[in-house]
């Protein structure tokens, strides 16, 4: 089973641990549900549908910015970003807050990889990292390589 999920914007990618994807979108799908529903768009609920469906398939799709407009894009970071905000405030995720939560229908040992908690340091990077990454900002990877983030190490770089 893969543990990296490709995030793209353009001509720009890189890697995202699925454990730290899947935990950061759980947590905007919930930001984007505490938005007042007469200050959502028309999109709202789809965007919120595709935060929880990014967490729960993890490596079997890639999250491609370019599907978004640029309202939706922006949402989407603003929700991931309040997430990673949120997450380290209280210190990271547990394992024991994991499997309380509804949206999954597996295990948190198994969606969690066995991990007993997720540090907040590497969950706000892939935040920071998404948002650079829309906003064309994201320093390129040397020759061959390619950015890995929200792994427990922080990122890193793959390939070469």
């Amino acid at each position: 089973m893969s543990k990296t999920v490709p995030v793209i914007s353009g001509d720009a990618m890189f890697w995202a641990y699925d454990v730290a994807l899947g935990v950061l979108f759980i947590e905007a799908a919930r930001v984007c549900g505490e938005t007042p529903a007469d200050l959502r768009p028309s999109w709202w609920a789809d965007l919120q549908q595709d935060l929880r469906t990014h967490a729960l398939v993890g490596s079997s799709f890639a999250v491609l910015f370019d599907d978004y407009g640029a309202e939706q894009q922006q949402a989407l970071l603003n929700c991931a970003l309040e997430a990673a905000r949120r997450i380290e405030a209280r210190g990271g995720v547990a394992r024991d807050e994991v499997s309380t939560w509804p949206e999954l229908e597996e295990s948190a040992t198994s969606f969690l990889r066995g991990a007993e908690h997720i540090d907040p340091a590497p969950l706000v990077e892939l935040a920071e990292a998404l948002a650079d990454l829309a906003a064309g900002t994201l320093p390129a990877a040397p020759a061959e390589r390619h950015w890995y983030f929200g792994t427990p190490e922080g990122r890193l770089l793959q390939g070469g």
